[in-house]
């Protein structure tokens, strides 16, 4: 996550607002098109990697070989589509959003796919090690570019691009190694996947334009400085998904197991109330600071990005709410769910951005998406009491049990930043 925010600030100082949308606008789409023809294949390969103990290593073979396949026509389809998302002043970036495209589906969806199989199979060091490598990378060369006064667009595209490969070098490095050489891929395991895959492919469709929508659009409709201060408030109400993202990461390898016991119902409540409470009180202080934070970090020329964060911090502390409710039926074999959930998301999207997007810019792509986010957590809290049983209680009033674990929870975090304060004299 500090990564994350390094290369961000370094982008935005860098680029200013103008050059900052510019490189959002090729990122945005490169991403949407390898979310869109990857047909789910990353929540294929953890549920695969989970389920099938005696084969996780053909899982892991059978992934990669989708992963390359998949990426080339990615590229192929992306390639003949970048003129059409690219038009009027942005017309310029065409060869830069191609050629960035084409080296980039390929490890972006193989990292992917590395990093969902050792979640499946529970090698959450080896995951947790591997998944900050794109971040560090990227947070590297974008220093270095910092330091040397480059502020060239294609210099700090090349940058990501080096990051993304390095993470599906080191994901793959860690995988299963010389075991995948005698397990080759299987069909009946690549048809498997594929059937899964689809099967939230129509919510990971509906969850791409919930989430890009507003970014594709600003970057077509609106000046590309618009769209560098949206990407700015964005990026910082991002800081509470880390949580998140961390959370659903550690319940997805109990979670299977505990559908396979019948305890889910209880697993999944717990971990919605525990990521309630903390999200929430996370969100105040994120908003709060955010009139100081964002022009200190990021640079005067994004002060007008405070009032867009303001309105995105309750938007993604929605999200990742959604996050978990979403993990839950994934790893109860029910993905169907989570794809109506988006659909239903969706229509809320394109209706909001259709009414708010026009007259109130970057504002109205803000509020659209508390809209979408929040129409999509009713339907999955609905689908949850009725599906699992659990009631509203459970999901909100925290239990002496959470109380204690949040408690020693925060006691762990305020050792370890007071150790880390501590000078090293006084720890020998």
């Amino acid at each position: 996550m500090g990564c994350g925010i390094v290369t961000g600030l370094i982008a935005a100082r860098s680029l200013g607002p103008d050059g900052r949308g510019q490189l959002a606008a090729i990122t945005v789409w490169t991403i949407t098109f390898v979310y869109v023809g990857d047909f789910g294949l990353p929540d294929a390969a953890a549920y695969a990697a989970a389920a099938e103990r005696d084969r996780r290593d053909r899982v892991w073979t059978t992934a990669q070989i989708l992963a390359i396949a998949f990426g080339l026509v990615i590229v192929l389809v992306g390639w003949w589509f970048v003129p059409f998302a690219f038009t009027g002043d942005n017309e310029a970036l065409i060869p830069l959003a191609r050629w960035y495209l084409a080296l980039f589906a390929v490890p972006s969806l193989g990292a992917s796919v590395a990093l969902a199989w050792l979640q499946g199979v529970g090698r959450m060091r080896a995951f947790n090690l591997s998944r900050p490598i794109v971040q560090l990378v990227n947070a590297a060369g974008m220093a270095i570019l910092f330091l040397e006064g480059v502020d060239s667009l294609e210099h700090f595209a090349a940058v990501l691009l080096v990051g993304t490969a390095s993470g599906w070098l080191v994901a793959a490095a860690l995988g299963p190694g010389r075991r995948a050489i005698a397990a080759p891929p299987s069909a009946p395991l690549a048809r498997r996947m594929l059937g899964y895959g689809v099967r939230t492919q129509w919510g990971n469709w509906a969850t791409v334009a919930n989430e890009r929508l507003d970014q594709l659009l600003l970057s077509t409709l609106t000046p590309a400085a618009s769209l560098g201060l949206y990407v700015v408030a964005f990026s910082y109400a991002m800081l509470l998904q880390a949580i998140a993202n961390t959370t659903a990461m550690a319940m997805w390898p109990g979670l299977v197991a505990a559908h396979q016991a019948g305890t889910a119902p209880a697993y999944i409540a717990r971990w919605y109330r525990r990521l309630l409470w903390v999200t929430l009180t996370a969100a105040v202080i994120v908003a709060g600071a955010s009139p100081f934070v964002i022009p200190l970090l990021f640079g005067e020329a994004f002060s007008s990005a405070v009032p867009l964060a303001l309105l995105l911090v309750p938007a993604v502390t929605v999200l990742g709410m959604n996050e978990i409710l979403s993990t839950g039926f994934h790893g109860s074999g029910r993905p169907e769910v989570v794809s109506v959930s988006q659909a239903v998301g969706l229509v809320v999207t394109v209706a909001a951005l259709a009414a708010l997007l026009p007259r109130y810019g970057a504002y109205g792509a803000a509020v659209a998406s508390l809209l979408s986010y929040s129409s999509t957590h009713v339907f999955l809290l609905r689908q949850t009491i009725g599906t699992f049983g659990v009631d509203m209680r459970s999901l909100v009033v925290p239990t002496h049990d959470d109380r204690d674990a949040l408690l020693a929870a925060g006691s762990a975090l305020a050792h370890r930043f007071q150790g880390s304060r501590r000078p090293a004299g006084l720890n020998s």
